[in-house]
């Protein structure tokens, strides 16, 4: 067998199963996608819509569209600007970034009503208690002070790092994320889990019962978004190591698919065409949410 023909067989059969291997990996990135974008998808909470005229006697029509409130907070800015003129152009693109909402808690129910801005559309979800909620142990300790300080230890040591890299210049270290430490031990002979934030000595003293707390579809939407490397070796780790593998896949895929398609000769002027529209698609769409993100900050 040819070298090249050896090399074509190689690529399909990797391009295959591994597509076969990493199945569960790409339909739960896909399914909890698509349920971080609809809430109703496989909702834990109950969604009740409401009434448009419900929503028309709570007075929703005197809440301000997006261009009258842009102007009143243009003028609020105006007040407060001493010499400073500021105008609201023609052109000012006001939107809103997302809906609005207010939750209410009551007898271990949470109740949140998300009201669309523009449309004044409004509907309810009420999500239920969480059956696996920890119960807390110690609950007037929720702060432990250390000596000596391990977090001011870490301070030290970064200042001394960031100093032999010339990048100090007299600053001092600032915390920058939420590093934890968390461990079982017992209180009154009874076992429990214990959290203590390194930043500021919080402690979470509870219950451990063997159960995670976490209801299913949070843990579907958890492992979506868990990114990072742990510093040892843990579940967390190689879910870590299975994102890697999935991201290189998913690369491979989409070469060995242009490989794969380009030897078929009779598909490649509509290849090439569904290739220059998902380019032009992803260029507009790639434009449009930066400039949603540089204007929002979100």
């Amino acid at each position: 067998m040819k070298l090249a023909s050896r090399l074509n067989l190689i690529i399909r059969r990797i391009h295959l199963y591994s597509g076969i291997f990493l199945l569960p990996w790409a339909l739960m990135y896909g399914i909890t996608g698509a349920m971080y974008n609809h809430l109703g998808l496989f909702p834990r909470m109950q969604i009740q819509p409401v009434d448009p005229q419900a929503s028309v006697a709570a007075g929703l029509k005197e809440f301000p569209d997006a261009n009258q409130l842009a102007a009143q907070v243009v003028e609020a800015i105006q007040k407060d600007a001493d010499s400073s003129r500021v105008e609201l152009p023609e052109n000012a693109h006001a939107e809103f970034t997302n809906e609005i909402s207010f939750e209410v808690k009551q007898d271990g129910l949470q109740h949140v009503v998300y009201i669309n801005p523009v449309t004044h559309e409004s509907w309810i979800g009420t999500m239920p208690k969480n059956d696996e909620d920890p119960e807390t142990l110690l609950p007037e300790i929720r702060n432990v002070k250390l000596s000596p300080d391990p977090q001011e230890a870490a301070k030290k040591a970064a200042a001394s790092l960031l100093d032999s890299a010339g990048l100090l210049k007299g600053k001092e270290p600032q915390p920058f994320g939420w590093t934890k430490l968390n461990f079982l031990a017992t209180v009154d002979d009874q076992p429990a889990r214990i959290t203590y934030v390194l930043k500021d000595g919080h402690v979470d003293i509870n219950r451990f019962t063997g159960e995670d707390g976490m209801p299913l579809r949070h843990f579907f939407l958890r492992m979506h978004t868990s990114h990072g490397q742990s510093p040892t070796w843990n579940g967390r780790s190689f879910w870590s190591l299975a994102v890697d593998t999935m991201a290189i896949a998913m690369v491979f895929w989409g070469i060995s698919g242009i490989i794969m398609w380009w030897q078929i000769k009779r598909t490649r002027w509509i290849g090439a065409a569904i290739i220059g529209l998902s380019l032009l698609t992803a260029g507009a769409m790639a434009m449009g949410l930066h400039g949603f993100y540089a204007a929002t900050r979100l």
